[in-house]
């Protein structure tokens, strides 16, 4: 993939893109590669080598409506370490479908991608990091279909007790690969909630928090958007038709998840971060349950926890938008969806645009990965007073207050 001294790469981490081509001086167009056995276009990640201090123009061949009307690469000039918005005009043509951005090269190495990109590698680092906490029972539950470790962590002070003595949480990220936000906000919230902050040690003293932080490594490492690399869309098959040889890394959740409550602990919670297209802010998907009585002993009763919860995130997250994503249908495929109708469990589903913020203290202010941590962090308070779990005297009066406001 070369044009006269300027290169391009691929080969690397969640990489993606193909067909560069030179249309004019400084200007290249170029397609994405798709999801492996699948057809979805959706995430680039390429470096361009031989262009240090020359201002290029890439233009993004296939990039319809609704995905890309509102992108925003984001550049890095260091091989991945740090990353920035580009610093050239993007724009999109909806009638041609191309997106189109220009970005000086600092360097002689630079990395571009559609948003700021959460690797394997990082996720990796960051569970070897939660790991060595002594609140953190790390196994490795299964194998991805290429045999990447499928990573699990319990986080509990002490043992998991008796059934029925403490919270039991599940936190999943990364089912759709490309959905880079929820490895942010997952990330945010497990360093919260290993901590020492007093509302991170009242949930590890009070609650068991199941992780699953990387559902999809694979799909993560060859620069899928939305499948596994057998074409497996992992939030399709939680309806119990995920198995070992297309879908082993949810089947190992599902297991896991079985085993739990076949053993009288409690599941009280079920987290499942996502990202989404378009211009949208953070927000959760949450079933209405009032649309669907027959599913519910108290349906509206059901419904009203989940939007107390969600409010009390924007206390603590004012980006975090906690009205929107109501939604009926009782698509057991979904994970959020498959967790609230057999178990009953409150069941969310978390998403973050990657473009502009939309709402919050800066709407007009593009997304960054501090605001999806931000977010992240106020999902995890946000349950310590949603459970009202006990703190002392001090720290009571605080959380009070946020709730107050």
């Amino acid at each position: 993939m070369a044009s006269a001294e300027v290169t391009f790469d691929t080969a690397f981490d969640s990489g993606n893109g193909t067909a560069f081509e030179q249309v004019e001086e400084d200007t290249w167009s170029f397609r994405i590669e798709p999801d492996a056995h699948a057809g979805t276009r959706m995430w680039f990640k390429f470096e361009v080598q031989g262009a240090q201090g020359r201002t290029l123009t890439f233009h993004l061949l296939g990039a319809g409506s609704g995905h890309w009307s509102t992108a925003h690469p984001v550049t890095s000039p260091d091989g991945g370490g740090s990353w920035t918005h580009v610093d050239g005009p993007v724009s999109h043509d909806g009638e041609e479908a191309i997106l189109s951005f220009t970005h000086t090269l600092e360097t002689d190495a630079v990395r571009f991608a559609h948003h700021f990109p959460y690797p394997l590698w990082k996720a990796e680092g960051k569970i070897e990091e939660w790991a060595q906490h002594p609140d953190v029972e790390h196994t490795i539950v299964g194998e991805s279909v290429e045999g990447r470790p499928m990573h699990f962590l319990r986080i509990t002070e002490g043992d998991v007790g008796e059934p029925g003595e403490k919270l039991g949480i599940w936190v999943l990220a990364r089912q759709h690969p490309g959905e880079v936000t929820g490895g942010f906000t997952m990330e945010a919230f497990m360093d919260y909630l290993l901590s020492d902050e007093p509302r991170a040690r009242a949930l590890r003293r009070h609650a068991v928090v199941n992780a699953a932080p990387m559902m999809n490594p694979d799909g993560v490492y060859v620069g899928n958007q939305r499948h596994n690399v057998k074409g497996v869309n992992l939030n399709r098959v939680w309806d119990g038709s995920a198995n070992t040889e297309t879908s082993p890394e949810v089947y190992a959740i599902q297991g896991l998840i079985s085993e739990w409550v076949d053993g009288g602990y409690s599941y009280d919670y079920f987290i499942d971060f996502h990202s989404i297209s378009g211009a949208h802010p953070h927000f959760a998907y949450h079933p209405d349950s009032s649309k669907e009585p027959e599913l519910y002993h108290d349906p509206q009763n059901y419904h009203n926890h989940l939007r107390e919860y969600l409010a009390l995130v924007n206390k603590h997250a004012p980006y975090f938008h906690p009205t929107r994503g109501a939604t009926s249908g009782s698509r057991e495929t979904l994970a959020y969806h498959s967790q609230r109708k057999q178990y009953g469990v409150p069941a969310l589903t978390p998403e973050a645009g990657y473009n502009r913020q939309e709402y919050g203290p800066t709407p007009d202010a593009l997304m960054n990965p501090a605001v999806h941590r931000a977010v992240g962090v106020g999902f995890a308070k946000a349950l310590a007073d949603y459970f009202e779990l006990e703190m002392p005297e001090a720290e009571t009066e605080a959380r009070e207050e946020v709730i107050a406001e």
